[in-house]
């Protein structure tokens, strides 16, 4: 009998060891910082994360600590130092090559005046809008397929997603958005020099007016060296005769109409639909074209490509197959469309003359 009340005594007394264990850890766990307290506003949090310590200094450098550390909600999209390095900015002095309102406009029209999650965003959606602090419009592709979600803002892959600050939300990005106010994609071509070449073409075979008006139109532009590589210099394009050449075919297939596509928005569809390539005929034209784009690992570099063929269906030949895959060359956000690199020819100017 006395055995037994000892054993009682000694499950009773374990048992209010393990009932006293327990609250102890469970009060200690509400101790901790209380956790909501632990949460930094915007600029803070960016700040002490050493992966977005450019955009930390892009943001100190631009004035906007202070705002992004008030009441919000903001939804930041910060690229990561990687994504800076692709731009050729290494380190916070970089920015001061910068000017001061084309860096803010930068920091900006990465932060939404709302907070989002990836929940608020319509599931499967392509090209969804959203307004950024600096007036533009931001736009988002979703695969919803995925876990976690395939998200892209403006062409650029979120790598991290709804990470919670204490004043909205944060994605981080693989690059940095390239977007350019009061801009049209004709005055984006006229002000970058590269492009020089494949501007005169435009304008000699009338497909140069067209680009300032509202679109939205995507270009996709060979630079001066692609061209020169082909023997076509400056002085080779002012020689060509219009009359002599089908014009949609040799310029105007550069150019889509009523088309606004980031490279990744291939890349999301074909998710979403098992197909993301994109077909077209040439105007006027019995040539088609094709194009679709695709992700490295993670995503981290999205390229694309273009190919001509002879007709729609087979048997047909392939005139040219070209893409590109310069990050920085692509997604060139405008007013009324964007400007896509392009690392090739289409056509060559013996390929699109008449009755050839």
């Amino acid at each position: 009998m006395n055995i037994k009340r000892i054993g009682n005594t000694c499950l009773f007394l374990l048992s209010m060891l393990m009932v006293l264990s327990f609250n102890s850890c469970k009060h200690n766990d509400l101790e901790i910082d209380k956790l909501n307290d632990s949460f930094r506003p915007a600029a803070d949090f960016v700040k002490n994360n050493y992966d977005l310590s450019l955009f930390s200094a892009a943001v100190e450098k631009a004035g906007l600590t202070q705002k992004l550390n008030g009441t919000g909600p903001f939804t930041i999209l910060a690229p990561s130092n990687d994504a800076f390095h692709i731009m050729g900015i290494n380190r916070p002095s970089d920015f001061d090559k910068m000017n001061p309102d084309t860096l803010k406009f930068l920091v900006e029209r990465h932060i939404l005046d709302r907070r989002l999650l990836v929940r608020d965003i319509p599931a499967n959606g392509i090209d969804v809008r959203y307004h950024t602090l600096a007036g533009t419009e931001l736009y988002t592709s979703v695969f919803s397929g995925s876990k976690p979600s395939m998200i892209f803002f403006n062409g650029s892959y979120a790598t991290r997603q709804d990470v919670t600050i204490a004043n909205g939300n944060l994605f981080v990005l693989q690059r940095v958005m390239k977007s350019t106010a009061k801009t049209t994609v004709q005055s984006w071509l006229a002000t970058h020099a590269q492009y020089s070449i494949f501007v005169s073409a435009l304008k000699k075979f009338g497909y140069w007016d067209e680009l300032a008006t509202d679109g939205p139109y995507t270009v996709f532009a060979p630079k001066n060296e692609v061209f020169e590589a082909a023997g076509l210099t400056a002085e080779v394009i002012e020689g060509l005769n219009p009359e002599r050449y089908i014009r949609a075919r040799l310029f105007g297939s550069y150019v889509f109409r009523k088309k606004h596509f980031f490279i990744s928005d291939f890349y999301v569809i074909a998710q979403i639909n098992n197909d993301g390539g994109y077909n077209r005929p040439i105007e006027d034209d019995t040539y088609y074209m094709a194009i679709g784009g695709s992700a490295g690992a993670y995503y981290q570099n999205t390229t694309y490509g273009m190919e001509v063929r002879t007709a729609k269906n087979y048997p047909y030949e392939i005139v040219s197959r070209v893409g590109g895959n310069a990050q920085i060359g692509i997604d060139n956000l405008t007013d009324n469309g964007i400007v896509q690199d392009l690392q090739g020819l289409l056509i060559l100017p013996e390929q699109a003359l008449k009755n050839n």
